[in-house]
């Protein structure tokens, strides 16, 4: 029975060592890559994000303005930094990371909205692009104190964290090799050329008499705390309200009681707001492929039209 043990026991150890080189040659590879997930990361854990202009927010941020058109208008160095599915908690998590690495940016713009700024989200966007980070302690802590499906095997079992992943180790090798796949972003900023889409057709279905979007005084005063904090710190924050399809905007009931509260925290910390909610582009479908999302097209000429407002007023 103890030879039964022992052999069991070498059994299961034998490949230890092999399980290790290969997640650790997965980490290392997702550190260095340009897949979707890690490009920002990447650039923000190594230091070459460092921008002077940083661009924040959600998905609305992400695929709507365009650093390199704000590098060429502006003369200064811009990187976008919009988080796909985040609320601005995420956001703020992400920032304080970046700080550790790069330098302090002169300038933010801010995207806010109804979705992303005043709410409270608890729940991790994308989980997988936290994979190759979980041995960062910030990383950790930020997937903890939220609603993570990570445990403390994900963190230390070699490979565990990759289960059902397949595709993330394929790339992580190749990566690892110096074979990784070419990155679709520039300096964060993805322009989507995309046609327009069923999903404002299915939000209009659901809900027919629109839909109030509550304000979460928690995730206010969170926003405070880093308007206070950028104040503290002489970055200059500008908050954007991107451009939406015009017709989109019925179906907000609360937009006043939402704009107010921006309004006021224009005027508490004297920073500008540049509320697009009625632009021109927005009343043409063309320029979108949802009701939230300007296409390549549409952001190049927002970015455009937010680059001449930043001339001028910085």
């Amino acid at each position: 029975m103890k030879k039964f043990i022992l052999r069991l026991i070498l059994f299961c150890l034998l490949p230890l060592p092999l399980l290790l080189w290969l997640s650790n040659a997965v980490d290392k590879g997702l550190r260095q890559s340009r897949h979707f997930y890690y490009s920002e990361w990447n650039d923000v854990f190594n230091g070459k994000a460092n921008a002077d202009m940083l661009v924040m927010g959600s998905s609305r941020a992400w695929v709507q303005i365009s650093p390199r058109i704000l590098d060429s208008a502006l003369h200064l160095n811009s990187y976008n930094l919009g988080m796909d599915g985040s609320q601005f908690n995420m956001q703020y998590e992400r920032f304080k990371i970046y700080l550790q690495h790069n330098k302090k940016p002169k300038y933010i713009l801010q995207e806010v909205g109804y979705t992303s700024t005043l709410v409270w989200f608890n729940e991790l966007p994308t989980p997988q692009q936290f994979l190759p980070y979980l041995h960062d302690s910030n990383i950790w802590y930020i997937t903890q104190k939220s609603a993570s499906p990570f445990t403390m095997l994900d963190r230390y079992f070699p490979l565990y964290k990759y289960n059902n992943e397949l595709p993330l180790i394929r790339e992580g090798l190749r990566c690892y090799f110096g074979k990784g796949v070419a990155g679709a972003k520039y300096k964060g900023y993805e322009g989507k050329v995309l046609p327009w889409d069923s999903s404002f057709h299915n939000f209009k279905q659901a809900n027919p008499e629109g839909k109030v979007w509550p304000i979460d005084p928690q995730a206010v005063k969170f926003f405070r705390e880093y308007l206070d904090f950028c104040k503290a710190n002489g970055i200059k924050v500008i908050m954007i309200y991107p451009p939406a399809f015009i017709e989109s905007l019925e179906y907000i009931k609360n937009k006043d009681e939402i704009l107010a509260v921006y309004n006021k925290l224009s005027a508490e910390y004297g920073i500008p707001f540049y509320n697009y909610m009625y632009d021109s582009l927005n009343y043409s479908r063309s320029h979108f492929y949802n009701s939230l999302h300007l296409n390549k097209e549409g952001s190049e000429i927002f970015t455009r039209k937010l680059a001449e407002q930043l001339r001028k007023d910085l």
